[in-house]
This record gives C-alpha cells, structure tokens and sequence, in this order.
C-alpha cells in the first residue's frame, strides 16, 4: 500500500471556518472518486499550549490538518492523481485552498524505536480518545548527506528519544521514492516520517518540555534535521469513504457522530 500524507493549513487570511467549509464540503468529496483510491481520511490539528526550547508554540501549531490518501501502488497514484485528476471546484476565498507538504510512506513503519509500541487501533477506547500523536516530517539538510544524517538519527538520537517519558509509540517510515518515470511529478523532498505518541498533552509535556532529554549533536554540525510538526488523535475524524462530514454543525457533534459510524 501506498500512503500519500498532508500537512495542510489554510492560508493567511483564510478563516478556519471557511477553509474547513470548502475542503471538507466540496474539495473532499469530489477527491475522493479518485481512481483506485483504497483509503481517505483526515485528522483535524491538535494544539499545543507550550514548547520545548528548540522550537515555539506557534511552530508547534502551524498546520490545521493531516490527511491521508491511500492506493495499492505508484501506478494507481499515476491514474489517479496525473492521468485522471478531478476538475477541482476552486475555494470562494482564491487561488488556492491550502498550503502543504506531502510524503509518501509505505503501510508498516520501517522502525519500532521501542521495539513493542502499540499498533495503531490497538489501545483501548479510554486510551484513544486521549492518545497524542505527535508526527515529524523530516528531511536531512544540506550540511549533511543522508547517510550520515541517518546514521546519527536512528544510532544517536531516537535511541536518546526512545527514553523520553510517559512515551508509549516511537515508530518511523521511510519515505517513499517514485519510480524513475515517475520522479519528475512527485520529487522527493522529505526522508521520513516519525510518531511519537503519549497519553495525552500533560505527558507530552512532561516528556518532552519539562524532562526533554540532553540530545547529542551530530557530528555534521546543525541542524540534525530540518522539519514540519504536527499533533493529532488516535482516531481520524473523518473517513471520506465512508461518511459525508456534516459541515457547519458543533464540531463535538460532528466528531461523536463520526466516532460512532466507525465503530458500527
């Protein structure tokens, strides 16, 4: 299976609001009568109230959402995302309904940092409804070239990580590179990308706020890496093969809604 992953955020000047109306009512639904489209769902952003040093709060909140499409190869991407893409509505507000980054991963993390971390879908209900995912697109810069960014990030610095506490999940999928046809129209930006997941927003700042670990540098000099963050639940909030969102109705009843159609 082949995962296509969103950060997205609605650009300055959009409201939430509007933003959420268009992408989740119009863009959405017509995405997803993509060709060979196997999975599509959505995570809507959770917010952080405070930082560890190394970045900011409003670093840690910038995007609105995570979204992911799934097909069962390139080939199907190829169809449905180049040779038979949907004539778009375009949003009331401009050019431009998001602004984004994307990977592409395979199903199964290549690591488990951990070496037991729950499986997704595992835990239980309680857990779920609190869980804190915490996932990083990252790419190795120009200071470095992959293989030695990689050498210190999964010998030196996930094996500092992995003793953060209250952490339940450390995983982390290597990005997917297109095909040499294929190259051109998805170029390879970002190298993997990883999940961190605590039991809800107090352990997550206990572990990586209040006791963050003393993280060795690498040896190429800063930045180990350079990245994009984002937290979300469990649970997507949304699977639009499935469900049609009820756009403009409370957002806690939306979700119950939505929660509840899963688990029939």
């Amino acid at each position: 299976m082949l995962r296509w992953v969103f950060l997205l955020r609605y650009p300055d000047g959009v409201s939430k609001d509007d933003g959420e109306r268009w992408y989740l009512g119009t863009h959405t639904q017509e995405a997803k009568h993509l060709h060979g489209l196997r999975r599509y769902r959505s995570w809507r952003a959770l917010k952080a109230s405070t930082a560890p040093p190394w970045t900011t709060v409003d670093g840690l909140n910038r995007w609105d959402r995570v979204t992911e499409l799934a097909f069962d190869d390139w080939d199907d991407w190829h169809e449905a995302a180049v040779k038979h893409v949907p004539e778009y509505t375009p949003p009331p507000y401009g050019a431009r309904g998001f602004e984004f980054e994307t990977i592409f991963i395979q199903d199964e993390p290549a690591n488990d940092f951990l070496g037991n971390s729950p499986a997704p879908g595992s835990l239980s209900a309680s857990d779920t409804d609190r869980l804190v995912r915490w996932l990083f697109i990252l790419r190795y810069g120009e200071n470095t070239t992959k293989e030695a960014g990689e050498d210190w990030y999964l010998g030196t610095h996930t094996q500092e990580a992995k003793h953060m506490h209250g952490l339940r999940r450390y995983v982390s999928w290597r990005a997917q590179a297109a095909p040499a046809s294929l190259v051109a129209l998805a170029p390879p930006k970002w190298d993997r990308l990883t999940e961190l997941a605590f039991a809800d927003f107090d352990a997550w700042a206990d572990g990586a706020v209040t006791n963050m670990p003393t993280w060795t540098p690498p040896p190429y000099g800063q930045p180990g890496f350079l990245s994009e963050t984002v937290f979300i639940r469990e649970e997507p909030e949304y699977d639009f093969l499935t469900e049609i969102p009820q756009v403009g109705q409370s957002r806690s009843l939306a979700q119950a809604k939505s929660k509840a159609a899963r688990r029939v």
